[in-house]
């Protein structure tokens, strides 16, 4: 997903971390901070985006707030027993990944300046597909097995 990002995504340095330590610290989730230029720990695409490992979600300042969402909802989604073992990649199946993706989306709306709106765009351009065309389509007509499967395991309240 890396990579050859023309447009501009919301960061980290752009956002007040105490409003993502506050969705994930409840849940026994720590963010740790990486120095600009560090590789990350346990990020799976590498580059800039977030890494999970373990009880811990690595980011950098130039980490895309909406990377950070979705490593975080893969701890959230991820059973306690599954948490333990998290390194990297989060071994999830298809209807786990959109549940993922769908939880990130309405996590966005409890981050100020980012929000859903910005959500859709940010995860658009940074390449994510699905199978309408854009993540707005996606999520407002065809999100419903994600939305479901979060109602059922999602340790993140959806109110």
């Amino acid at each position: 997903m890396a990579g050859g990002v023309l447009a501009p995504v919301l960061t980290v340095a752009e956002v007040r971390r105490e409003e993502l330590d506050a969705l994930f610290a409840p849940h026994g989730l720590r963010l740790v901070e990486v120095a600009a230029g560090e590789p990350i720990p346990g990020s799976y695409w590498g580059d800039e985006e977030a890494g999970l490992i373990g009880d811990r979600l690595y980011m950098r300042p130039d980490t895309p707030v909406h990377s950070v969402l979705h490593e975080g909802g893969h701890w959230l989604c991820a059973s306690a027993r599954g948490r333990r073992g998290l390194d990297t990649d989060a071994l999830s199946d298809d209807t786990e990944e959109n549940a993922v993706c769908y939880l990130q989306i309405l996590m966005a709306d409890r981050v100020s300046g980012f929000g859903r709106e910005r959500a859709f765009a940010d995860m658009d351009a940074w390449g994510y597909s699905f199978r309408l065309g854009s993540t707005r389509a996606w999520f407002e007509q065809d999100a419903d097995d994600a939305l479901e499967w979060l109602r059922q395991h999602a340790a993140w309240s959806l109110d």
